[in-house]
């Protein structure tokens, strides 16, 4: 089976999505999660800052994955 390939960034719906489900109702909460500033968060939101390769994007992913295998077990 082929392998998928995983986009080199994240969309601001993608995170957004992302900050629902671990329950972050705030832009500084979603910072605080992911050990940013909540300026950085909204450059990241509002696509002047996409995320890049690296650490913090390697962070959303695994707590996508996480989420995602939450919301599987929860049905």
């Amino acid at each position: 089976m082929p392998k998928r390939k995983v986009a080199e960034t994240i969309s601001p719906d993608e995170l957004l999505t992302l900050a629902d489900a671990m329950g972050c109702r705030t832009q500084q909460d979603l910072a605080a999660r992911l050990g940013v500033t909540q300026p950085r968060v909204s450059q990241i939101l509002s696509g002047s800052y996409p995320l890049k390769p690296g650490p913090l994007l390697n962070l959303v992913r695994e707590l996508q994955a996480r989420y995602a295998a939450g919301r599987r077990g929860e049905s």
